[in-house]
């Protein structure tokens, strides 16, 4: 044997003596090894005595007949090759097409899910009795230097729960409407009103958020959606005897939100149950004259015309800073806002602005129709009655009063 013999000259496991003399003599050049060197591994390895002019020669009768039909060994070679590549394009595009149809199923799937959302939606609202219109019997005088503006903030119809301080389910939110519009009576008797502003700050279902409303809802948000909508038309109607109603619904929210194939929240600002609820409180109510129904589609605020002041009414859930929002608004819609009207806080305040002409400019945040909920209460360790507020406006001097009407 060579002394200090590559490793690689060992004989592999299973390796013939023609496999092994050729995979050697291809090495020969790189090892730097002569011919009777070769033989000598050869000789030790077969156990023979030849001469290294025989080996020799019969490497080179190999390479003689390796390069005569190399053509046709390559060609195979490339063949295979061809074979191996369309193998492989082929496979591509089989994988292309199913990822083509998984996402066509996907989508098959969220537009049969969102059209059968809807279809029991409309099914709901054709097994309920259309309102019967009230008209009322007495026209009172007009104050035309005054106005009335009842918000309706977070009503979250759906809801379930009783805390220390406060229970709510469909049948308190409907007992709470009656009990509201039994002291809108006497209040519009009393002021002698014949038209009320009516302005809704949404979040008026409870919805899914979370896997937490789960266990709040009473009822699957479908039903919670038509049975609050049709709880909101038949307190407008019953209340339109008494006083002609500009009713404002606010287009969108965060407990409204419907948040499709795992979106965020306000990634899809547009899916928002408080369409439904809008358009349907406006079907209810088409054909009584006395109420006036404004919605506006595909924006998060409504503007409300009180006097000649600029009035805006939204949800709240998109406002960063309560004190510089007035000025962050004014800015954002290139006009100065002389009142914003908001929910969401779950509480009333109001936050000045600054000066204009005779009046201030002011954040008006209304308390909650819900009241305390389990997370305010438990984890916030916050608390409000449950009601609804109404903003008196004097023509020069806008936002002149307030008077709260507790509901809890």
């Amino acid at each position: 044997m060579v002394m200090g013999m590559d490793e690689n000259l060992k004989r592999i496991q299973g390796e013939s003596d023609n496999e092994y003399f050729y995979r050697v003599c291809q090495m020969k050049d790189s090892l730097g090894f002569t011919w009777p060197q070769m033989a000598q591994i050869f000789n030790d390895e077969f156990g023979c005595n030849k001469t290294e002019s025989a080996y020799r020669k019969t490497w080179a009768a190999f390479k003689n007949v390796f390069e005569a039909n190399s053509d046709k060994i390559v060609g195979e070679d490339k063949y295979l090759e061809e074979i191996k590549k369309a193998k492989y394009e082929l496979e591509k595009e089989r994988q292309k097409l199913y990822a083509t149809k998984v996402e066509a199923n996907r989508s098959l799937r969220f537009d049969s899910r969102e059209e059968l959302f809807y279809e029991n939606i409309r099914d709901a609202i054709q097994t309920l009795t259309m309102p019967k219109v009230i008209v009322g019997n007495s026209d009172y005088l007009i104050d035309y230097n005054r106005e009335y503006v009842l918000t309706i903030a977070d009503i979250q119809a759906g809801a379930n729960f009783e805390i220390e301080t406060n229970e709510y389910s469909l049948s308190i939110c409907e007992e709470r409407f009656n009990k509201l519009l039994g002291m809108l009576v006497k209040y519009i008797q009393f002021n002698n009103i014949s038209k009320l502003y009516i302005v809704e700050l949404a979040d008026t279902i409870q919805g899914i958020l979370r896997l937490t409303d789960l266990k709040l809802n009473e009822v699957p948000v479908v039903e919670a959606t038509v049975t609050v909508a049709r709880l909101i038309a038949n307190f407008l109607n019953e209340l339109s005897a008494y006083c002609y109603i500009d009713y404002y619904h606010t287009p969108t929210s965060n407990h409204s939100q419907s948040r499709p194939i795992g979106s965020k929240a306000n990634e899809l600002v547009h899916e928002d149950m408080e369409y439904v609820i809008g358009h349907y409180i406006a079907d209810m109510l088409k054909y009584n004259t006395r109420v006036s129904v404004h919605l506006n589609d595909g924006y998060d605020y409504i503007e409300v015309p009180i006097y000649n002041f600029n009035v805006m009414a939204m949800h709240g859930h998109t406002i960063k800073n309560l004190e510089t929002a007035l000025k962050d608004l004014s800015v954002k819609h290139r006009k100065l806002i002389d009142y914003v009207f908001i929910g969401h806080f779950h509480n009333d305040r109001i936050i000045s602005g600054n000066e204009h002409d005779s009046h201030d400019t002011e954040l008006l945040v209304c308390p909650s129709f819900q009241g305390t909920d389990p997370y305010a209460f438990n984890k916030l360790g916050k608390s409000s009655k449950a009601a609804c507020k109404m903003f008196i406006f004097d023509k020069k001097y806008g936002c002149v009063g307030t008077e709260k009407f507790i509901l809890n």
